[in-house]
């Protein structure tokens, strides 16, 4: 039978020539079975087939495209038979159990992931769609929850709860639009970082349209710090709503809302209100004080109200009229003086004066000012405070000319450049005009020069035009093009249409006059047209009243085929996408582009043949593979266009350099059958490259053909692939092998990863990698085992050990973690010490196992490391130790003491890692009978004749200290009987008075353990233990070291220099946060004792970091200005005179400094 041929010009056509085709067949074979889909045949044949089947929904031959191997038909046959989807009838087929048992087996990955997209996107049974969820969350939960919008409420609100950390912002976006339930499931989860949350939060705004309150409850239960920022659409309606929610926490919302938007939605008769009641909450007038929204604030109230409002909000005492001139800089000053966040120019407060109060005293301030840039602020205060008042602007304007004429250039361009922006100017009588008009002749606007006046040749341009009046010519040369839209809608509709036309005309007159004999000449007129279209389009005019520009434009394209100028005209026709109809036929000249081919074959073939060259300039070009273009030619096109390209490509394979773009055309264009007929004849029969006698044309064939054998359709098979897959042309093939691996069905997959195990060891280890993703673990483990028999190349080994160490840490299920768990055994048992060093490294990493393994995994580890030569068994041993001190407590104790630890004698020699490695299992150890013992056997020995005999016992007590605030927090246990233990022997080692340090450092850490011991269940949490930690444990902590240094004082003279050092091992020792420093410091503060006080004062830090610590450390200096003490007082305000200007004491007297 004759292959389908589809007539007509362009591709609607063609389709619509397809569809009566198709019109015909289903009338002439009701309820016949088509034939089977033959890749021989062309594709309008087989899509008949498949378009058919689908019509007669028969059910059996969709099934078997579903598994054939070709992505188009497979997404044609989805596509068309939506019914398949939606209609219960076929749900015994369109169900996961049958799915993934007898279909999914057959199906390429990207055809299961098709029909996956298909049957989510439009099934609506929600007992069904919950099915696919729970079949989807087995492989990705993210994946899964986008199943969730059609699933039933209650199951798809728990699935939230249960997966919040893995919802997508997408995802919940869906899911509100269904209930606002989900946001709040999602929001109440613990386990979401404040971060998430934020940008969640962000993306539902729209749910405040119809639950503002309760969005806000949400949001008001977030950190402060990461409220999500209200945009001002929402803010409009939550100011309708309950603005009192926002005002009444203004403090909280204050970083999340644009304030300058907030004060337009405020009714203005409140706004004084609302200010005074801000200015009693001392964090909220912080903030406005801090911030321009004061300016904002102020300039709504009414002016007689504003002087009072801004007297009782900033705290100003000022007895003068404030009318007055000496009264508004008192005022302004005061303001000024108490702001936390100082303002630099006082004058800038005028802003909130009205014109002739601010300009009588800013002018005042002018004449005092010699900095030019000062002078320059203080105008624009002025220019801000006139506003669009005309007659303020001719006060300001008169005054700047009278006084400022002679000002330096750059000053005088900046005053006049924002006095141009911010006035209308346009509206100028002559005389304001004659004023302005000098001051840009001041410029030199009208004289040849360098200087820069852009905007004031913008303006002059603009008010001539207006008012009829004719341009200087030296005006007209310094114009840099601009469209000038900023003034369409100033100006009224006469007036625009006057600068429409002038700059149309000067523009087409350039155009016109423009000579044309050189490129640059050309470049010049391309230019003045893309500037035309910029100003037709900014302007909205309609381009089809402007004719002499589209002939003009035309004409351009003329010139350049004519003289075969290489100049870029693709601005001319991206301008504006509705005009572009307008230049069909010279398209290809103005942007020879794949957008501009396929634009052709949907309206005219024959403009490929017409600019034959620049069809050429696109398709041979080597960068870009014309996909959606080749892919129309192939199926519409394939009795003409398409052979002709193809003859095209074929000629380019035998010329140098030229085969890359070729090939990868051909594999698009051409069936499979013609592909690989051509590609066989490029097999590389020789492993080595003989790079003397090379062929270059053979080589660049051969290269390119392995690397895009994959994009030829049907997807090729393995064995294809592996045709170029040899010696120095394997890296090549590597794309394709990758392709055709991810996508061939499970049931073929497996056979070709077994052959795998005799391929080259490059392939060998993409072949592992491959197996580990796509196959079942009961398939993969003999697969690997017998790889790793059969070879002893290491890098091979090591994608091996590494490929099935990562398979062992992902699972989840008990019976998988063993089938892994024995696979990896197998691995260990039989390594040798010639090793690659990845699979040392990896075996190092026993925290990443599982914790049912984890204790064979380490002892497994380090036996084998101990049989390494000295300086690898050193290394690896101390490696695996180090990375394995988290797990120390599910690990036997005979193991750590007898193998690890060694004897008493040898521990001087140990290693960093094994030290750390004890310190972690002492303090593990909760029994009080295996403590002793442990104390006893192992520590008891290291310390028999001296307090530090060696570096390593220094460092096994550096360590006891440095973990034990994080052991504390994750185990809940506290090891008061090891350090009580270790204090009673290191007391009889050590001396009072000379080590006083040392001994109170053990004695206020055994008085911490106790503490702590009191206060932490071992059933609350980690977070619960860690805030002990910081509130209740540390005040207690604080009252028991001020009980030692009271003691101290009566057996010592003079304790404070010895026990401030105490203090500062315990910061260090215990690795204390500052914060948790300054809360013991506070505590330990007594009236009576007098030396606690100079021992805080010595230790109290000058810098802290965030605002919790600087208010601590506050509180600590307050209690110093109200100790008694003269002698501490003078000390105090020596080393707090930054903090505290004066430091007053309770009689009233200031203390010099």
């Amino acid at each position: 039978m004759a292959p389908m041929v589809l007539e007509g010009n362009n591709l609607g056509q063609r389709h619509r020539h397809y569809n009566s085709l198709l019109k015909e067949a289903l009338a002439s074979n009701k309820g016949v079975t088509p034939d089977k889909i033959s890749h021989d045949d062309n594709d309008i044949d087989n899509f008949l087939k498949i378009d058919i089947a689908c019509h007669n929904r028969d059910i059996n031959y969709i099934l078997e495209v579903l598994k054939c191997k070709d992505l188009l038909y497979i997404t044609r046959a989805i596509k068309k038979s939506r019914w398949l989807i939606t209609d219960d009838k076929y749900s015994h087929i369109i169900n996961p159990k049958y799915l993934h048992k007898e279909l999914f087996p057959h199906m390429m990955q990207k055809a299961k992931s098709k029909l996956l997209l298909h049957i989510r996107l439009y099934l609506r049974d929600e007992k069904r769609v919950a099915q696919f969820y729970n079949y989807c969350k087995q492989f990705d939960v993210k994946l899964a929850l986008k199943w969730l919008q059609y699933c039933p409420l209650q199951f798809a609100l728990n699935e939230v709860h249960d997966y919040a950390v893995d919802v997508s912002t997408s995802t919940l976006k869906r899911l509100c639009r269904k209930s606002f339930e989900f946001l709040k499931k999602y929001a109440a989860s613990s386990k979401v970082n404040s971060w998430d949350k934020n940008e969640h939060l962000k993306k539902v705004q729209f749910l405040i349209r119809h639950n503002t309150e309760e969005y806000l409850n949400i949001t008001d239960s977030c950190n402060p710090y990461y409220i999500p920022k209200l945009k001002n659409k929402y803010l409009k309606l939550v100011m309708k709503t309950c603005p009192l929610r926002i005002v009444n926490n203004f403090y909280q919302y204050f970083y999340t809302v644009e304030c300058a938007s907030l004060i337009k939605y405020m009714d203005k008769d409140s706004i004084k209100q609302v200010l005074l009641d801000i200015s009693k909450n001392q964090e909220l007038s912080e903030c406005i004080r801090g911030r321009d929204i004061r300016k904002g604030f102020l300039l709504k109230i009414e002016y007689s109200d504003r002087i009072e409002v801004i007297k009782e909000v900033y705290n100003v005492a000022i007895d003068i009229d404030c009318k007055g001139p000496d009264g508004l800089n008192l005022m302004f000053s005061a303001i000024e003086n108490n702001a936390s966040f100082n303002i630099p120019r006082v004058f800038l407060w005028y802003q909130v004066m009205p014109f002739n109060v601010a300009f009588q005293e800013i002018t005042k301030l002018i004449r005092k000012e010699l900095n030019a840039e000062v002078r320059l602020s203080m105008l624009e205060t002025l220019l801000i405070c006139a506003g669009p008042n005309l007659q303020d602007q001719s006060i300001l304007l008169k005054y700047y000319h009278d006084r400022h004429i002679n000002e330096p250039h750059n000053f005088k361009e900046c005053f006049l450049n924002n006095f141009l922006y911010s006035v209308t100017y346009y509206k100028f009588d002559s005389e304001m005009w004659t004023v302005l008009d000098n001051l840009f002749c001041s410029m030199e606007v009208y004289m040849t020069s360098s200087l820069s006046v852009t905007k004031c040749v913008e303006a002059i341009i603009v008010y001539k035009t207006i008012h009829d009046q004719s341009i200087p010519e030296i005006v007209e040369k310094k114009f840099n093009f601009e469209t000038l839209i900023f003034y369409k809608n100033k100006v009224g509709a006469t007036e625009s249409e006057k600068l429409f036309n002038y700059l149309y005309k000067s523009l087409m007159k350039n155009v016109e006059e423009a000579k044309r004999s050189n490129e640059k000449e050309y470049c010049a007129i391309v230019e003045n047209l893309k500037n035309t279209l910029n100003l037709v389009a900014d302007w909205e005019k309609n381009i089809t009243d402007y004719p002499v520009l589209i002939s003009k434009i035309k004409e351009c394209t003329k010139i350049k085929k004519q003289y075969n100028w290489d100049i870029d005209l693709s601005t001319l026709y991206n301008i504006h996408k509705p005009w572009r109809r307008h230049f069909f036929e010279e398209s290809l000249m103005l942007y020879p582009s794949e957008l501009v081919l396929l634009n052709a074959l949907k309206h005219d073939q024959n403009l490929l043949h017409l600019y034959q060259t620049e069809v050429d300039s696109i398709r041979y070009h080597d960068i870009k593979l014309l996909q959606p273009v080749l892919s129309k030619l192939k199926i519409y096109w394939s009795d003409t266009l398409a052979k002709e390209w193809i003859n095209n490509y074929l000629i380019r394979l035998n010329e140098i350099r030229k085969q890359k773009n070729a090939i990868q055309s051909l594999a698009v264009l051409q069936s499979q059958k013609d592909f690989l007929n051509i590609a066989k004849q490029y097999i590389p029969h020789e492993s080595k490259i003989n790079w003397k006698e090379a062929d270059e044309v053979e080589y660049f064939c051969r290269k390119y053909f392995a690397r895009n054998i994959h994009r030829v359709r049907p997807l090729p098979s393995t064995d294809v692939v592996l045709w170029f897959a040899n010696g120095d042309y394997l890296k090549f093939a590597v794309t394709s092998l990758s392709v055709t691996l991810e996508n061939i069905s499970y049931v073929d997959k497996e056979a070709y990863l077994s052959m795998l195990t005799n391929v080259p060891v490059s392939l060998q280890k993409h072949g592992i990698r491959m197996a580990s993703a796509k196959l079942s673990k009961e398939s993969l483990i003999p697969i690997f085992e017998k790889i790793w028999q059969s070879t002893t190349n290491s890098s091979v080994r090591s994608t091996l050990f590494s490929t099935a160490h990562q398979l062992l840490c992902e699972q989840s299920r008990k019976s998988g973690i063993l089938k892994m768990w024995t696979l990896l055994q197998f691995f260990i048992d039989n390594l040798t010490d010639s090793e690659n060093s990845g699979i040392y490294k990896k075996m190092c990493n026993v925290g990443e196992v599982p914790e049912i393994v984890q204790t064979e995994y380490f002892m497994k580890g380090y036996h084998f490391f101990q049989t390494l030569p000295a300086n690898l068994a050193e290394k690896y041993a101390d490696a695996i130790i180090t990375k394995s001190e988290k797990t120390v407590e599910i690990l036997d104790q005979m193991f750590i003491e007898d193998v690890i630890l060694g004897s008493a004698e040898d521990f001087s020699s140990k290693s960093a890692g094994v030290v750390s490695f004890f310190a972690r299992y002492l303090l593990y150890l909760t029994d009080r009978k295996t403590i002793l013992t442990v104390y006893k056997r192992r520590v008891k020995p290291l310390y028999k004749t001296d307090y530090y005999p060696c570096e390593n016992s220094k460092e096994l007590i550096a360590k006891l200290f440095s973990k034990l605030f994080d052991h504390i927090s994750r185990n809940r246990t506290v090891p008061v009987t090891l350090f009580k233990t270790l204090f009673n022997d290191f007391t009889e080692k050590l001396s009072f008075p000379e080590d006083y340090v040392s001994l109170r450092m053990w004695e206020l850490t055994c008085d911490l353990l106790e503490i702590l011991e009191r206060h932490i269940s071992p059933n609350s949490n980690e977070k619960a233990a860690v805030e002990m930690i910081n509130t209740a444990v540390l005040t207690e902590f604080g009252k028991a070291c001020l009980k030692v240094l009271q003691r101290d004082i009566k057996l010592l003279a003079f304790p404070i220099p010895d026990f401030e050092c105490v203090m500062k091992n315990l910061y260090f020792k215990l690795e204390f946060s500052q914060m948790h420093m300054l809360q013991i410091y506070k505590n330990m503060l007594d009236q009576i004792t007098v030396e606690s006080y100079f021992i805080v004062q010595k230790l109290l830090p000058e810098y802290v970091g965030d605002d919790e610590e600087i208010k601590v450390r506050n509180e600590i200096i307050e209690m110093f200005s109200s100790h008694p003490s003269k002698e501490f007082q003078i000390i105090c305000r020596h080393y707090f005179r930054h903090v505290l200007p004066e430091v007053q004491l309770k009689s009233g007297e200031i203390l010099p400094l």
